[in-house]
């Protein structure tokens, strides 16, 4: 995925089809509508506190996309009139070769196979930058996520803290074949 490249159709286990592309600053009133139409569990997952609304200085990097060394996804649908985000997901590099990720999804489009499909695009992307990693946090009691970074092959690693898993995934596996 490129800057300014369009929307690339997804399709999800129920049969719906999704755009999924690069995050843009003008998405700041989506990124914000998306986040207070979360439960509040979902918002206290992904940011760790569960915020009704994201600051200036949130929205700014939750929307900002600079390949390779940050980049942000969201996944919209057009059911109504206009196109709603649904789920995002980002990583930024925070070490020479490595990357903390993020991923959060709707609550009514979660189980749809977004959190697998946003994980497994976020390691494609970092991989083909060159990273070797990602890494991340996630709260201990979010069994959700948990079980779907399990099923990614990703490490669970115990933190000081004994309401976070500490998350790693090598990227090796995400280089295209040469």
């Amino acid at each position: 995925m490129t800057p300014g490249s369009s929307a690339h159709a997804v399709t999800l286990k129920n049969g719906r089809t999704l755009g999924l592309r690069l995050a843009r600053s003008e998405d700041a009133c989506g990124v914000q509508r998306f986040v207070q139409g979360l439960s509040e569990r979902s918002r206290r997952n992904r940011f760790f506190t569960p915020v009704r609304e994201l600051s200036s200085d949130q929205l700014e990097r939750m929307t900002r996309s600079h390949p390779p060394g940050e980049l942000a996804l969201v996944v919209e649908t057009s059911d109504s009139a206009e196109s709603r985000i649904v789920a995002m997901a980002q990583y930024v590099v925070c070490e020479t070769l490595d990357a903390e990720f993020a991923v959060v999804v709707d609550d009514t489009w979660q189980r749809q196979g977004l959190g697998i499909l946003l994980v497994g695009v976020l390691a494609e992307q970092a991989a083909r930058a060159g990273l070797k990693a990602f890494a991340g946090l996630v709260l201990a009691d979010n069994w959700p996520m948990l079980a779907l970074l399990t099923r990614l092959d990703c490490e669970l690693l115990p933190d000081r803290d004994p309401y976070i898993v500490r998350v790693f995934k090598r990227l090796d596996a995400h280089l295209p074949a040469a």
